[in-house]
This record gives C-alpha cells, structure tokens and sequence, in this order.
C-alpha cells in the first residue's frame, strides 16, 4: 500500500511538471465605435469617378476597430529545457458590428504560426506580422486609431503595386483614401521571421515571405521587411523597411516599398513622436491620369503628442504626404480614450484629411494643387480586452 501510494504521488508529481511545461493561453479584444463620417470630393469628367468616394455624403455608423481590430486567439508555449522553448500563435480576426471574420474571411487572418524561442531569439514560420508593421506604431502617440492622420496601418495591399494602381479606373484610391500615409502590408504568408534578443537596448528583426507564385518564365513575387530598435528609458528610436512585391511579369519586378524612422520621447507629463516615411512604387508606371512614367517617391511625416490627465490621455497629431506623382495629402487629428478598468476604456475624437489633385484632367478644371478629397471623421467608442 505503502508503495502504491508513493508511485500515485511520484505519477502526479510528473504530471505537474509536464503541465507546467506546456501552457495555452487564450486571449482577445472586442472594439467598436459609432459616429460619422463625412466625405466631400470633386469630380471631373475623365476622372476616375469619386475617387471610390460618394460626393457630399454624411454616413453614419457603427464600425469595429476604432483603435484596434477585435480579434482572438491562442498563445501556445512548450518548454523544451536549457532556455529553449517550442512556440505558436494562432489569431483570428472578425468584425464586431457584424461578427463577420476579417481579413477576407481568413480562419486565422492575424497570425498563424509556429517556431522557437531561446537566448538565441525567436524565429517564426507561417503568416506573420512584419517587423516594419511592429515599429510602425513607435512615433503613433495617437496609436494608429481611426482618429490619427497617418493611420498607417490602414494603407493598400501588395495587390496595389502591380494591379489596383496600374488601372486609372482605380489610379486615385490614393488620393480618395481617408489617411495621409500610403500604408503597407501588415502580414505576410509563407514567410520566415526572426527578433532578435535585446542587447543593451539594441534589438532587431527579419522577415522574408516567399511569394510561391513563381513559373518557369517569371520569378516569385517576394517580399522582405526588416526593423532596428534602440529603447533607453524614456528615448525609443526605431528604424524600419520593407518591400512588398507584387505580380511580376517577364519584364518588371513591381514592388512597394516603405523606409521609416521613428522617434519617440517619453517626458513624463507628455510623450511625444516623430515619425518620417519614403514610400515607393518601385518598377511600376504611373496610369496615363496620373501623367505616365515612372512613380516618383513619397515623402510623409507624422508628429504627435499625448497628454496622461488621470485615467484619461488626450493625444493630437499631424500628418502629411507629398509627392510629385502622387500629389499631396494632409490631416489632423484629436481624440481621449478614459480607462474604466485596467481591460476597458472608452475613447472619442475627430480627424479631418485633405487630398490634393495630380490628375491632368481635373488640374485642368480645377486648377493644380486643388483640394479634390476630404474626409472628416467624428467617432466614440468601446475597447474590451480579455
């Protein structure tokens, strides 16, 4: 009996330890705000019409992710011994004002992927977070919400480079969108990544997605993104790049590529931000309505300050893309978010961003550097985090 009761105790023991290396954590946000947002554009014959936009419409909704996408998921972590251990993430997205998924109906549209994580690093295989994606945010003091000008992680696809942007139907989403950055990709599929450990405040990351659409004539669409840090207490400065390819032919290596600097300070009573952007259509021309030839680079700015006033943070910020292709874009933007509770807060604000013409046909009509594009948003809402 005596024996018996030892090996129970020993088996339990080893269950323990076994449960202990092993852990699954679930995890998830639920955002949504209501408000309006209203839309002025100037049309011309010859343009592509509204620039995706309705002229003079004041459309009021309710909308998910005001400051982030609603989202949930599963952190998994086994232990393996000597400071290594294996890892995955699997992360759905969905839209709470309808329960649709995101990400184009994709199961685990944020995330989905596996890897290990030791003193060497982590490294990562699956759809994955870029590491510009993971910087981008550094310079945000408004966090990249719907009410920030820059909203960079709002931007266009990969698609963009080679397909919607070759069209002059489609040539002025750039001009009709309601940010002032172009954007970038976010997540990447059959892509590799590696962070790299922190050494005295200096990190970095990889990532190279493999495109896996190559043909005997054509090579793979891939893309690569990359990141440098440096944090030391309240100074964080981060650096950022990333190229994003599209659908190549047997002539042309379409690409977008984003380079970013970023520079943050926290002073205690405030934080403050900068960030500076070059974004590129590479090997792509220009659609005949923006003038043909090849796509001249962009140059943007973003500057942003927050305030901490109790549980409330009042943050404003200022963004601008200018570029002799693309034409110029601008915005403001002002908003508070209030935390009930360490997991809820409720949040409310106002951007406005101004678009400015490159299109030869309503140059003609409405004089060069006209404002043909403005989108004004008006918002509150409600973050929940479990």
């Amino acid at each position: 009996m005596k024996k018996t009761l030892i090996a129970l105790a020993a088996l339990g023991a080893m269950a323990s330890v076994a449960h202990a290396q092993s852990s699954v954590t679930l995890y998830g946000l639920v955002d949504v705000w209501a408000g309006q947002i209203k839309t002025n554009t100037a049309t011309t014959a010859g343009t592509p019409t509204s620039f995706g936009q309705v002229t003079n419409l004041k459309q009021t909704k309710i909308d998910p992710a005001g400051f982030n996408g609603s989202r949930w998921g599963m952190r998994i972590r086994e232990d393996l011994g000597g400071g290594m251990a294996a890892i995955a993430n699997l992360e759905s997205g969905f839209n709470a004002d309808t329960g649709a998924s995101a990400q184009g109906g994709l199961l685990f549209g944020r995330r989905a992927n596996v890897g290990l994580t030791g003193g060497f690093g982590t490294v990562t295989l699956g759809r994955n977070s870029s590491p510009y994606d993971d910087v981008s945010i550094d310079n945000a003091m408004m966090l990249q919400s719907i009410f920030d000008p820059s909203q960079t992680n709002n931007g266009p696809t990969t698609a963009q480079a080679g397909g919607v942007l070759a069209s002059a139907a489609n040539a002025a989403t750039f001009l009709g969108r309601n940010t002032s950055w172009i954007g970038f990709g976010t997540r990447f599929n059959n892509s590799v990544k590696y962070i790299s450990p922190d050494f005295s405040g200096f990190s970095g990351s990889l990532m190279y997605a493999m495109g896996e659409d190559k043909t005997a004539a054509i090579g793979q669409s891939s893309s690569a993104s990359a990141y440098l840090k440096y944090a030391n207490g309240p100074l964080l400065v981060s650096g950022g790049y990333q190229s994003e390819g599209a659908t190549r032919t047997a002539t042309l290596k379409p690409a977008l590529e984003n380079a970013l600097l970023s520079v943050a300070y926290d002073l205690g009573v405030a934080k403050i931000g900068a960030g500076f952007n070059r974004a590129k259509f590479k090997d792509v021309a220009a659609p005949a309505v923006l003038g043909g030839g090849e796509f001249k680079a962009q140059k943007e700015i973003n500057l942003s300050v927050s305030v901490p006033v109790g549980a409330a943070v009042i943050s404003a910020g200022v963004a601008q893309s200018k570029g002799d292709t693309l034409g110029k874009s601008s915005g403001v933007g002002v908003q508070a978010t209030y935390a009930l509770s360490k997991r809820t807060f409720l949040y409310t604000g106002f951007q406005s961003t101004k678009a400015y013409d490159k299109l030869a046909a309503a140059v003609a009509a409405n004089g060069s550097g006209s404002v043909i594009g403005k989108t004004q948003t008006a918002a509150v809402g409600v973050q929940h985090r479990f």
